[in-house]
């Protein structure tokens, strides 16, 4: 039950990438803090690091588990992006993109100036790098509750 938690979990970008950009879409004339809301899902997905570590045999797995919807959503990402050269046009295709949307413009800017120099970069670069800052930010959560147990 706790591993399907762990999934479920891992779809909660979805749901905000979705919300934000419905908002987009109703609201043209207002501009989103993109950088504040990519810091603020980071430091949610410390949080859920935190409680949700030990839902399997070692942080590892639940960490792999946890992350399975975005390394599919990174795969389909890679196809689009590299083989097809195109985005679907159907909800998968959106669907795909709205995923890491809370963390797109630190993920930009993180693989366009410090990776390639300030240089055009790809999508599924910018799409593998927010998918390490969500893995990355996950084991620090993880990290603090090992800390927060010794004590």
């Amino acid at each position: 039950m706790k591993k399907l938690l762990l999934v479920l979990i891992g779809l909660i970008p979805f749901v905000l990438g979705f919300a934000m950009n419905s908002w987009l879409m109703n609201n043209p004339n207002s501009i989103l803090p993109f950088r504040l809301l990519g810091i603020l899902f980071l430091v949610f997905w410390v949080w859920v690091g935190f409680i949700t570590c030990k839902y399997a045999k070692t942080p590892y797995h639940s960490a792999v588990i946890l992350h399975l919807p975005a390394f599919l959503v990174l795969l389909l990402i890679m196809y689009q992006d590299i083989v097809l050269e195109e985005y679907w046009s159907n909800l998968l295709g959106l669907a795909t993109q709205f995923y890491y949307l809370p963390l797109i413009n630190i993920s930009s800017f993180i693989s366009s100036f410090i990776i390639t120099g300030g240089l055009y970069v790809q999508m599924s670069t910018a799409m593998i790098v927010a998918f390490l800052l969500m893995y990355g930010s996950y084991y620090v959560g993880c990290y603090f509750k090992k800390v927060v147990s010794r004590k």
